[in-house]
């Protein structure tokens, strides 16, 4: 078996065999690793190959810790890869060890789309020397809607207020249009921000929504669409695909004419379209793990939830420490680097992604 790290002529070869993963992730596309390069991670692309052909691989993005002259390595999603062959998994992370040794790598971090009910994968985890993490990056939980049937039935399936609100929008003469512009974009940016200071949380630059659409959009990775109602913006949602799969992660929408019910019909929309690309299945990305009305996405949940998809547990993050006791060093600043602007922003110490 051959291992190799991976460079910008493997971007076809890389893609084809991520997203033909059970577990595929857009985060563990060629192209992510070039979208955040753009704002100080640097991709680390490893593979090991059987007769000239990717088994096993991980995209790593690798972040410089100031004065310290160490780096932290993270795998939004990765590695792609069969955790039930441990001595596979094995060999993978020996070939990353001697990439972190290089770049000086305190510790890698990884999250996996794979279903807590795994046994299996979390005991190759621990048994290769992984760490469950404190804390999560991607979110551990979502609702997961299967397009594979007829449009009708998953109108059917939804909950009856999600109906409703649907039919609503429609009724209010709400249009949806995609818009792949930087324009669009824009658009999405102002819609975000005012999103935020209503709900209080904080958002990229507007330079970073614009980068993405650079990158993402052209390989046809992502896309933006809008709502309008009476031909103003008051809604927006920016959609990834991969594989046979797509993810909502981003969202936005006006203070007002949130009576006229913009959000259901985006998504709807987005199902519709989903269908006519061929994709098979729709995460709505982030819900709480446990649910409760304190939890500060309770609200989220309960919107998404109306889409009746399938729930999904993750079995989360988890770190293997290259260097334990700066590890434990790392993660306590981040914790209370996190609490902090928490508490700066919300005026509370609050964890959207809190079990």
């Amino acid at each position: 078996m051959r291992s190799r790290l991976l460079g910008p002529a493997d971007k076809e070869t890389w893609n084809e065999f991520a997203a033909a993963s059970p577990h595929a992730s857009v985060l563990q596309s060629y192209e992510w690793g070039e979208f955040k390069a753009c704002f100080g991670w640097r991709p680390v692309r490893v593979a090991l190959e059987a007769e000239g052909k990717i088994v096993a691989g991980i995209s790593i993005l690798r972040r410089e810790i100031p004065l310290i002259r160490s780096s932290l390595y993270y795998a939004p999603r990765g590695p792609v890869i069969n955790f039930a062959d441990r001595e596979l998994l094995h060999g993978l992370l020996e070939i990353v060890e001697k990439e972190a040794d290089h770049d000086r790598a305190v510790s890698l971090k990884i999250d996996p789309e794979i279903p807590e009910e795994d046994a299996a994968a979390r005991e190759s985890l621990k048994a290769l020397g992984f760490e469950k993490a404190g804390k999560q990056v991607q979110p551990r939980a979502t609702f997961i809607l299967d397009l594979d049937r007829d449009l009708d039935e998953i109108m059917k399936s939804f909950e009856e207020k999600t109906r409703y609100n649907i039919r609503l929008a429609e009724k209010k003469s709400v249009t949806v249009k995609e818009d792949v512009s930087s324009e669009g974009i824009d658009i999405f940016n102002d819609l975000y921000r005012e999103t935020a200071r209503r709900d209080n949380f904080l958002v990229h630059p507007a330079g970073y929504y614009l980068k993405l659409r650079e990158i993402m959009f052209p390989a046809g990775l992502g896309t933006n669409f809008i709502a309008y109602y009476e031909d103003k913006p008051i809604a927006a949602v920016i959609i990834f695909a991969f594989g046979r799969k797509i993810w909502y992660m981003y969202g936005a929408s006006a203070s007002e004419y949130r009576n006229v019910m913009p959000n259901h019909l985006l998504h709807w929309e987005v199902i519709k379209w989903a269908k006519e690309k061929g994709f098979k299945e729709y995460d709505l990305w982030g819900i709480p793990a446990n649910p409760n009305e304190h939890h500060p996405l309770f609200g989220v949940y309960r919107f998404k939830k109306g889409f009746n998809g399938r729930p999904v547990k993750y079995i989360g993050a988890y770190d293997f420490p290259y260097s334990p006791i700066m590890h434990l060093a790392l993660e306590k600043s981040v914790a209370w680097w996190q609490n902090l602007r928490s508490l700066l922003t919300k005026g509370k110490i609050e964890d959207s992604l809190s079990e």
